[in-house]
């Protein structure tokens, strides 16, 4: 019976001694479960604003998209005119190349006609005296 009453001692002491070790475990395993809802809560509050601003952030990007997309119908339809404006310039510049460059032939143009109604003008005159 002895052995059985310094068991049963030995057993009370150390549950006690567990027990006064456990009590600050549990406190601050307490504290800590209340810092960290509070960290939570805060979190929390400052988490909605930020979110808030957020999506008025990307309504924004989507106008500022959205804008953006109608305007670029508009540029890529004004390159395209552009580029039908550049064909008309190189249009104009080829029929004012061929019309300078018979400008300059305008000379030699007269000179010809010249010599042929000079040559047409002897012909006639030498078929009415011969005729």
């Amino acid at each position: 019976m002895l052995l059985l009453q310094i068991t049963s001692a030995v057993t009370a002491v150390t549950l006690v001694v567990l027990a006064l070790c456990l009590i600050p475990v549990l406190a601050e395993l307490r504290k800590a479960a209340v810092l960290m809802q509070e960290a939570t809560d805060s979190l929390q509050q400052e988490l909605k604003p930020l979110i808030k601003d957020l999506r008025d952030t990307v309504a924004d990007i989507q106008v500022v998209t959205s804008s953006a997309a109608a305007n670029a119908d508009g540029v890529n339809m004004l390159l395209s005119e552009l580029g039908h404006a550049g064909h008309n310039i190189r249009m104009i510049n080829k029929v004012l190349g061929i019309a300078s460059n018979v400008a300059s032939n305008y000379t030699v143009w007269l000179t010809g006609a010249k010599v042929a109604g000079q040559f047409i003008a002897d012909r006639l005159v030498k078929t009415k005296t011969r005729g």
